[in-house]
C-alpha cells in the first residue's frame, strides 16, 4: 500500500539517542508527527560516545527514519572549536540535503548549531521543500547578551545580516513564546510569515515525589533541609553569581541549602567560590532516570537570566521543574515567557532584576513555616499547568496544525 502521508524532514544535531532536554524533546516531536508524516530525520552522531564507538548511521526507530551524519568532534579549545564542529557538521547536512530532500517535502529544522537555518534555508529552497525554522535560540543576539560579541562590531552586523537573510528563506517559524515571537518578527522585517508559537513541555514521567521520602534527598544528605535549587546548563546566559551571593547572604541559616546540579562555562564561578562551601553543594549533571528525584528535592528552583535575554531564549527547564510540583523563583525580564507563565498560574516568583538581596530575603521568608505552606501552594499550580498545558500531545496537536 503507498504511504501517501506528506515526507517531513526533522532536522536537529541533538536526537537520540543523545542525552540532555534538547534532544529529548526533538525526539518525541518527531516520534509524535509520524502519525500524520512519513518522518526522516536528519541529525548528529550523539556526543557521548567518547570511546570511539558511533551510533547507526541509519535506523528506524518508533516510525521513524534516523539518518546521522558526522562532523568534527573537537572536545577542547572552547570557542573556536564548537564553530569548527558547527561549521563542519552543518555543511556534512547541506550536502546530505542536496541529496536527498526533494520537492514536495516539508522541512522542520531547528536552530542549533547556530548555522543550521543559513543552510538548511538555501537547501529547502533550492530543492523546492516547504521549511520551518523551529527558534530555540535567536542568532546572533544571544551571543551578544551573553558578551560572546559586541552589537556594534563588524562580525556581529555581518552575522546579523546573515541570519536575517536566511530567515527569509523559510516559509514559517515555531517559537517557544511570545516574546521570541516579537523578535523573530524585527528580524523578518516587513516579510509575511506563518508564526505559531508551541511551547515546550514536560516529561511525562516526571511526578511530584514526597520530599520527606526522597531518596536524592537522603541520598545527598538534604533530609531537614529547606532546598533552593538551580538544574541544568551553568551557561553564560545565565545568572549563577546570583545565587552564589544569595548563599553568602544567608550563610547563618544552616537550614538552607543552595542545590547546583549541572555543568557549563560558568562552572568555575561555583569551582573557585570559597565563601559558600558550607551552605552550597554542587553536583554533576544527574542521569535522566533519576530527573524526577532531582528536581522534587528542591522545596524552590532558581532560573536566573543575565540581563538582556528577553525573547532570545525560553528555558525548557521550567516545564519539568512545574511537573515536579515544585515552585519556581525567575530573575527574568518581566515580559518573558517564563515570567508570563509564572504570573499567569500563581507557581512562582519573579525578580526583575539580578538582586541577590532580594533572593536571599524572599527565600529565608520561604524557608519559614508559613513560608513553606505558600511555596507548596504555588508547586501544586505549577503541576496543575503541565496538566492542562504542557504535555507532549498539547505540543504535538499544534505542531500538526503549523506543518499541515
Amino acid at each position: 500500500m503507498n504511504d501517501h502521508r506528506p515526507r517531513l524532514w526533522c532536522v536537529s544535531e541533538l536526537y537520540y539517542p543523545e542525552e540532555g532536554t534538547a534532544s529529548h524533546l526533538l525526539t518525541q516531536t518527531a516520534e509524535g508527527l509520524a502519525v500524520d508524516f512519513d518522518v526522516h530525520v536528519l541529525c548528529g552522531q550523539p556526543d557521548y560516545f567518547g570511546d570511539g564507538n558511533r551510533a547507526p548511521s541509519r535506523e528506524a526507530r518508533h516510525d521513524t527514519d534516523i539518518h546521522r551524519v558526522r562532523g568534527t568532534r573537537f572536545r577542547k579549545g572552547g570557542l573556536f572549536a564548537r564553530l569548527v564542529n558547527a561549521l563542519t557538521f552543518t555543511l556534512t547536512i547541506f550536502i546530505f540535503a542536496l541529496r536527498h530532500f526533494r520537492k514536495g517535502d516539508r522541512i522542520l529544522a531547528a536552530t542549533n548549531p547556530p548555522p543550521v537555518p543559513v543552510l538548511v534555508g538555501l537547501a529547502a529552497k533550492l530543492r523546492g521543500c516547504r521549511s520551518t525554522l523551529l527558534v530555540h535560540d535567536v542568532y546572533p543576539e544571544v551571543l551578544a547578551a551573553a558578551g560572546v560579541m559586541g552589537r556594534t562590531s563588524l562580525i556581529y552586523r555581518v552575522l546579523a545580516a546573515l541570519f536575517r537573510t536566511s530567515y527569509a528563506m523559510f516559509d514559517g517559524f515555531v517559537v517557544l513564546g511570545e516574546d521570541m515571537k516579537l523578535i523573530v518578527q524585527q528580524k523578518l522585517g516587513g516579510a509575511e510569515r506563518a508564526i505559531a508559537v508551541i511551547p515546550n513541555w514536560a516529561d511525562p514521567d516526571i511526578v511530584p515525589i514526597d520530599r520527606a521520602s526522597n531518596p536524592f534527598r537522603a541520598a545527598h544528605g538534604l533530609t531537614g533541609k529547606f532546598i533552593v535549587q538551580f538544574s541544568g546548563n551553568f551557561g553564560r546566559t545565565h545568572d549563577i553569581q546570583l545565587l552564589l551571593d544569595a548563599a553568602k547572604l544567608l550563610a547563618d541559616q544552616p537550614e538552607i541549602v543552595f542545590l547546583l546540579v549541572g555543568a557549563g562555562a560558568k562552572s568555575s564561578l561555583v569551582d573557585h567560590d570559597t565563601e559558600t562551601k558550607d551552605n552550597v553543594i554542587c553536583l554533576p549533571r544527574q542521569p535522566r532516570e533519576v530527573l524526577g528525584q532531582m528536581l522534587t528535592t528542591s522545596d524552590a528552583t532558581v532560573i536566573s537570566f543575565i540581563d538582556g535575554m528577553l525573547g532570545l531564549s525560553v528555558p525548557s527547564r521550567m516545564y519539568n521543574v512545574m511537573a515536579a510540583g515544585v515552585p519556581i523563583i525567575a530573575s527574568a525580564h518581566p515580559a518573558s515567557e517564563l515570567a508570563r507563565e509564572l504570573k499567569a498560574s500563581e507557581s512562582g516568583w519573579v525578580l526583575d532584576r539580578s538582586d541577590a538581596r532580594e533572593l536571599a530575603d524572599l527565600v529565608k521568608s520561604l524557608a519559614a513555616p508559613t513560608g513553606l505552606q505558600e511555596a507548596q501552594r504555588r508547586g501544586s499550580n505549577a503541576r496543575q499547568a503541565v496538566l492542562d498545558r504542557y504535555l507532549v500531545h498539547h505540543a504535538i496537536a499544534l505542531y500538526r496544525k503549523a506543518l499541515s
